[in-house]
Formats: C-alpha cells, structure tokens, sequence
C-alpha cells in the first residue's frame, strides 16, 4: 500500500467518523426532547387522574343501612367550614396571579379501604380532606391528605398551578376565581372545576421555541427549556346531595 493510499483511507475514514459523531450528538438530543416532553405528559396525566378523582367524589356521603329495606344517607359529613352547613370545596385564590390552592372533602368509607391523595389509607369512618398546592421552593405540586399531616409531593417541574371553580349564575356557568366572601351555599353550588398546570422539562438547549403563554395569559419567555400548559374540567357528580 502505498502513502497516498494510506492518507486516502485516513481522510475516509475520518469523514465517515465525523459524519457518525454529528449524528450520534442530533439523535441523542432528539431522543432528550422527545423524553422531556413525554414525561410532562406523563406527569400531568398523573396529577389529573389523583386530582379527578377526589372532585368527582366531592360531597360525597356514606350510605347508613338502617334495617331491610332502608337505607339513608349519613348526616355527619364534616366537610369544611360551618358543621350545620359543610362545603365539599374550599380554594384559595393566589395573589397576583401566585399559583393557587385546592381543597377536596368526601366522606371515607374504610370498609372500601378509602385512601386519601397520597394513597394512605384512612382509618376512620370521617371525611376526607384533600389540600392540593404549589410548593415554591421545590417547584413541585403537593398533596396534603388525611393519613398524616405531613404534605407529600405529586409531580415535579411544576410552575403554577391555577384552579377556577364553574357555578351556575342566572342560568349561565360562569368560571370565577375563589373567593373568601363566598358562603357554604356558594361553594356547594360550585358544578365544575378547571384544573391548569404549566409545567417545565429538565433539558434545557431547546432554543428558538416560540414564546408560551401560562394559565392566566401570560407570556412566558423561553429559556431552552420545553414547556407544556394542561388544563382539564372535571365534574362534581355530588352536587345534588
């Protein structure tokens, strides 16, 4: 062989490495992208079916068998607020658009091993309260059930959590942010509530993203990262009890 075949084979070979190189580093992060945005899609459908479930059972009551033939539902549901007049809601609307805060009260049944937010289990016939916020600090949403009364963490990357509550005003539902002036009548007459997460991916490089907006409108400017808003309406099937 001789040198100019030997330098011929080297430059090739060289070539080809390069090429292999540039394409390893682009499907690698393809594959990043593609795996941040499929685990905030798998986050917020987590948080969404733990958060779902409780407004779907909110004002929820015990049955009480009282003999053959009747059955009547509990009146010792102890939801929050007034005792005479329990609410199966309570929110908290945050500051300034700040991230705001979701409470959720049904009755437990521990027969049906009832189990709160966290999926601890709840030891006594009473009612479960569920209390769903933003944790600042961790960037995280959080969940403090009836278990214990330690708050534990639902999902990650989270950066606002917005809650509006549908009440049926003159005929028409209108959504409306919690107020602290409402009564337990006008939290009871709460029929739907919309959920909004925006959430945040841990790759960053991701540039030349077109600007998002959040729960409440606002842009979001873009630092590499992906970012993904999801909302969802659930509704209270108790509202008639």
């Amino acid at each position: 062989m001789s040198l100019i075949e030997l330098l011929v084979g080297l430059v090739i070979g060289a070539i080809v490495s390069v090429a292999a190189i540039s394409s390893f580093g682009t499907t690698r992060s393809a594959s990043a992208t593609v795996g941040d945005s499929t685990r905030l899609h798998q986050d917020a459908a987590m948080a969404f079916r733990t958060i779902g479930h409780h407004i779907r059972q909110a004002g929820a009551v015990r049955l009480i068998d009282n003999g053959p033939g009747l059955v009547t539902f509990t009146d010792s549901f102890q939801g929050y607020e007034n005792a005479s007049a329990p609410q199966a809601l309570q929110g908290i609307d945050g500051a300034n658009n700040a991230p705001d805060v979701l409470g959720i009260s049904h009755d437990s049944e521990v027969s049906l091993n009832a189990v709160d937010c966290l999926g601890q289990n709840v030891l006594a016939n009473v009612a479960i309260r569920n209390r769903f916020d933003f944790d600042i600090p961790n960037q995280s949403l959080r969940c403090l059930g009836s278990g214990n009364g330690i708050p534990g963490p639902l999902i990650a990357g989270v950066e606002d959590f917005q809650v509006r509550y549908g009440r049926r005003i003159n005929g028409n539902l209108q959504y409306q942010d919690a107020n602290a002036a409402w009564t337990a009548d006008e939290w009871n007459s709460v029929e739907v509530v919309m959920v909004c997460l925006q959430l945040a991916g841990q790759v960053g490089g991701h540039t030349g993203q077109a600007n998002a907006s959040g729960c409440n409108g606002q842009i979001i400017v873009d630092d590499g990262r992906i970012r993904r808003v999801f909302v969802r309406v659930f509704s209270l099937r108790n509202i008639a009890l």
